[in-house]
């Protein structure tokens, strides 16, 4: 499933050009993986978006991105400008928050902005603190003619899936596309692994294993 949302969400929303620039949040998860990978095979320059020094490295050296930003660090916004000097034209948006507000002034005329999560924002138990910000983005929005779209994966592109399946699989198959899992042993420790996998504690797609070990 989060290979469907990444293949689906780029090549049916994001509709990538060769030699276009794609930033991507949460890169170095099951999802954000996926799309800068199909990124690259597509042509494009990839930009990652990830928590820390480890899973930024692993973006680039293992996954192929071409560069990739750790949104912890305090110049994070100006290091987002620094890697995308022509601009973005494809965001892939699955965090929100400040990893948004740094995107949206990159965005490039005509981009597109796939949505398929919000993280930042799960535990929200109230509107962020701070000055409204929301004619600012629609004034991007507008200005910029952006496209952002919203997708919930099976009820969007469903009938796809069969397509994805089959690229995926040689992709795979091939070695053209990497996948990481995060095996966490007993149903007893699934509340405290999904925590975490909302603090940003997971690298790679958290699986809980239910049964014996083999």
């Amino acid at each position: 499933m989060p290979g469907f949302t990444g293949w689906a969400g780029l090549t049916q929303i994001g509709a990538p050009k060769p030699g276009e620039t794609i930033a991507v949040a949460a890169a170095t998860g099951p999802v954000g993986a996926t799309v800068g990978q199909i990124g690259k095979l597509l042509g494009c320059r990839a930009v990652g978006i990830a928590g820390g020094p480890e899973k930024c490295a692993y973006a680039v050296d293992e996954l192929g991105f071409d560069a990739c930003i750790d949104h912890k660090a305090p110049d994070f916004a100006d290091q987002m400008a620094k890697a995308s000097p022509d601009g973005i034209d494809v965001y892939f948006e699955s965090v929100g928050g400040k990893v948004l507000d740094a995107v949206i002034p990159l965005l490039n005329p005509h981009a597109r902005v796939p949505v398929c999560g919000l993280v930042s924002q799960y535990n929200a138990t109230q509107l962020p603190a701070g000055p409204d910000r929301m004619n600012w983005l629609m004034g991007q929005i507008l200005r910029k003619m952006i496209k952002v779209q919203g997708f919930i994966i099976f009820d969007s592109f469903g009938h796809l899936y069969p397509e994805f399946a089959k690229q995926m699989g040689a992709w795979v198959k091939s070695g053209k596309i990497k996948y990481r899992e995060e095996i966490i042993d007993g149903l007893e420790n699934a509340p405290e692994a999904f925590i975490g996998l909302l603090n940003g504690e997971n690298f790679g797609k958290r699986v809980i294993r239910v049964g014996n070990k083999k």
